[in-house]
């Protein structure tokens, strides 16, 4: 656990693991477009490497599976199986970004508030 102050602004603590690191405290950038359009680009980029991982395992593994000569292929599960949860990846960055993410639950208090000025 590292304590930091970058460039961009975040002054909080990281986290470094095995798989990558995580961050916790405040951003000093003020601009919510791009704290959000940060976000995304995060996503996008997540699903990339997400994507060549597993691309690169699968080949990792095909070649382990044709020079051991076993007979029974056992990548094609691990690939069946990677490649639905990459699917779902793909699925909730690309496709259910526009009703799940946090741009959307912004219109959606936006448009309560709106509906509850009218009525009330």
């Amino acid at each position: 656990m590292t304590t930091i102050q970058d460039d961009e602004g975040f002054e909080g603590i990281e986290f470094e693991t095995p798989v990558g690191s995580f961050r916790a405290g405040r951003s000093g950038e003020a601009d919510a477009d791009y704290q959000s359009a940060r976000r995304r680009v995060r996503r996008v980029f997540g699903f990339y490497r997400h994507a060549a991982t597993y691309v690169t395992v699968i080949l990792v593994l095909l070649a382990i599976d044709l020079l051991s000569n076993a007979g029974d292929f056992f990548v094609q599960w691990v690939a069946l199986v990677w490649g639905i949860i990459l699917a779902i990846h793909f699925l909730n960055v690309f496709a259910f970004d526009v009703f799940l993410s946090r741009d959307a639950e912004r219109r959606m208090i936006d448009r309560e508030l709106r509906k509850r000025s009218r009525s009330g």
